[in-house]
């Protein structure tokens, strides 16, 4: 009997613990990591890529001391086939990506990119040539929008995109600019709702958030801008 009320103690303490650690993720991680440094101002914005996609979605963002001119490279790059992610090149290869970031510019990865376009995640060898996305809306110094392969048909059918992932150059003053990432969606079921809750938030923080700051550094570092520490080591 005494055996079996300390195992139901010892139980209910277990719960009680994941009960508060499910509400601190929730109610104070959560809200903050999905709007990592955007102020309410960048969070608020309407940006031309919501008009595709159903729901809204997170943003997040880093104030550049460069021009979009000066950034826009760096987004016309991204991709496997091309310049790479610009993340943790150990974690992007951990899931078997095989991304090889490109920490130059490169005229041969500079070849213009237009609406319908394949944006490689992966190499297209992987994962039965699912890891990619499509173009949907490309305006140069201004937005880079990725969604689905379905979701592109839904679009040029007329219809709206479950999710997108959108970048975006939005200038603060001369010589600053707002690089923003909004992943946004409300389209999904509920079941792939949850596991992408469960699964896919958190990794997606890490890796973007560095994505964030790498291109940061790269763009003030070739635009001559000082960095301040911390932020000039985008290398791994």
């Amino acid at each position: 009997m005494k055996s079996d009320i300390r195992v139901r103690k010892r139980l209910w303490r277990f719960l009680a613990a994941v009960a508060v650690l499910t509400a601190v993720h929730h109610f104070v991680l959560r809200p903050w990591f999905l709007d990592w440094g955007a102020p309410e101002m960048i969070q608020e914005a309407s940006l031309p890529g919501d008009i595709l996609v159903e729901g809204s979605g997170h943003t997040r963002a880093v104030l550049i001391e460069a021009t979009p001119q000066e950034i826009w490279p760096w987004i016309v790059q991204t991709g496997q086939d091309r310049g790479g992610m610009y993340s943790y090149t150990w974690l992007e290869n951990a899931v078997l990506a095989d991304i090889h970031n490109v920490y130059e510019i490169r005229e041969d990865l500079q070849v213009p990119r237009e609406e319908g376009d394949t944006v490689w995640l992966a190499n297209k060898k992987r994962y039965d040539g699912r890891g990619y996305q499509i173009l949907a809306m490309y305006t140069p110094e201004q937005a880079f929008v990725m969604v689905g392969g379905e979701d592109y048909k839904r679009i040029l059918q007329g219809g709206k995109a479950k999710g997108a992932w959108s970048f975006y150059l939005y200038p603060e003053r001369v010589n600053s600019t707002w690089l923003i990432a909004r992943s946004a969606g409300g389209g999904f079921p509920l079941g792939e709702r949850i596991l992408r809750y469960v699964t896919f938030e958190v990794p997606h923080f890490i890796m973007e958030r560095k994505m964030l700051k790498t291109i940061k550094g790269l763009a003030e570092q070739h635009a001559g801008s000082r960095v301040s520490e911390g932020e000039s080591s985008f290398q791994e």
